[in-house]
């Protein structure tokens, strides 16, 4: 899709009003190992940098413009594939290209970051003068890839809040939307980030292996901020819903991954025979099923149960996870699907726990519901799935 056209000074400034844009590029910096990192605006005409991060005194500030067709930005542009490069001299595709001797780069990766209704803003960008083998990691990739989706939401709920409210920047409802992206940012992945980079990752295989783990978690953390936004914003989850065999069987993997996390609970399960094969999205359903057990579990004393059903009636198919142990102040069902900033100890920075507020807008993807009760002193959540048996 085309570009939206806007003015330099207008995205400069629109990048600028986000406080959570810093946080994100300096986590960009962490998570790859690159010196530069920047949001920049690219049309068919120019490449502006409109926020940057820069660790080694190379210079760009917002506003630098740079020759457009003397960067690869500019094929990401018209290509709208992103460009990862570990290592350019031993890149057979960009060895020869004049923008690493230009810009003095040997590493360098530029995203698209799109608006949600598809149009192109331009990149997230990052590069250094030493290769970064980090680029080679998947889960690194997966993780900057989740970064420009997030902006991309972020950008376009700035730009909707001021043709509705232009003007003044104050918006009540986006003071704590701003609160839990910066401890997303910053607790959730950027700390993790330093403290793996303050280890010897050289220093043994099973080093090597807890960073692949880590690396793995922040990328599926910044899937999770990127949903968030999304959710937060009103613009639903992306699901893909298809026919799914063996639903029973996944439940059960589930359930099997659960018991060894609470070792000490009774864990129960009764689940009918399906007349057929499920239409629904697995990964997203066996993800709000996760943070449902998840949260009954945790809630369970030592030695306490958990039971999950299922039911069948009238083409809806519904799970049903309860506990007769879980304990839960009556007063405070309503709030269990709302983000929560939470800590183990006041000696722990907060986390934003999304779990339940993510399972509910999946199960409202599906067509569906997810609620929380309290029958008979009994915690129980029901899930259901009006479309799965269609």
């Amino acid at each position: 899709m085309p570009s939206q056209p806007s003015s330099t000074v207008e995205s400069i400034e629109l990048i600028a009003s986000l406080d959570s844009v810093a946080a994100l590029l300096r986590v960009v910096c962490d998570v790859s190992g690159l010196g530069v990192a920047t949001v920049a605006e690219v049309t068919e005409q120019r490449w502006i940098a409109c926020a940057v991060e820069d660790r080694i005194a190379f210079g760009l500030r917002p506003g630098a413009e740079l020759d457009l067709e003397s960067t690869l930005c500019n094929h990401v542009r018209s290509s709208h594939d992103a460009v990862i490069i570990s290592d350019v001299t031993r890149n057979p595709t960009y060895c020869d290209h004049p923008a690493p001797s230009l810009y003095g780069w040997k590493s360098y990766l530029s995203v698209p970051v799109f608006r949600p209704n598809g149009t192109f803003f331009g990149t997230l960008c990052a590069f250094d003068p030493q290769p970064r083998p980090l680029l080679e990691q998947r889960s690194v990739i997966d993780t900057l890839d989740g970064f420009a989706r997030l902006l991309g939401e972020l950008l376009a709920r700035e730009e909707q809040r001021r043709e509705e409210s232009p003007g003044a920047r104050v918006d009540r409802d986006l003071t704590p939307l701003h609160d839990q992206l910066l401890v997303l940012l910053e607790e959730d992945l950027q700390r993790p980030l330093q403290a793996l980079a303050a280890q010897d990752l050289h220093a043994d295989a099973s080093q090597m292996r807890h960073w692949h783990t880590e690396a793995q978690r922040l990328a599926e953390r910044s899937g999770v901020a990127a949903d968030f936004v999304r959710a937060r914003l009103g613009h639903g989850l992306p699901l893909k819903p298809a026919l799914v065999d063996g639903f029973n069987e996944q439940l059960l993997g589930l359930f099997a991954t659960l018991q060894t996390r609470f070792p000490g609970q009774t864990l129960s399960s009764k689940l009918p025979a399906l007349p057929a094969a499920l239409r629904l999205d697995l990964p997203r359903v066996l993800q709000a099923l996760d943070a449902v057990l998840e949260q009954v579990a945790s809630r369970n004393p030592s030695g306490g149960n958990l039971l999950l059903r299922g039911a069948i009636k009238d083409r809806c198919y519904s799970l049903i996870v309860e506990s007769s142990t879980a304990v839960v102040e009556p007063g405070t069902l309503s709030q269990l699907f709302q983000p929560a900033l939470t800590r183990a100890d006041l000696a722990q920075p907060a986390r934003l726990d999304l779990g339940l507020y993510l399972a509910q807008e999946i199960a409202r993807g599906h067509g569906g519901s997810l609620v929380a009760r309290l029958e008979a002193g009994h915690l129980r959540f029901l899930l259901t799935l009006p479309t799965a048996l269609d």
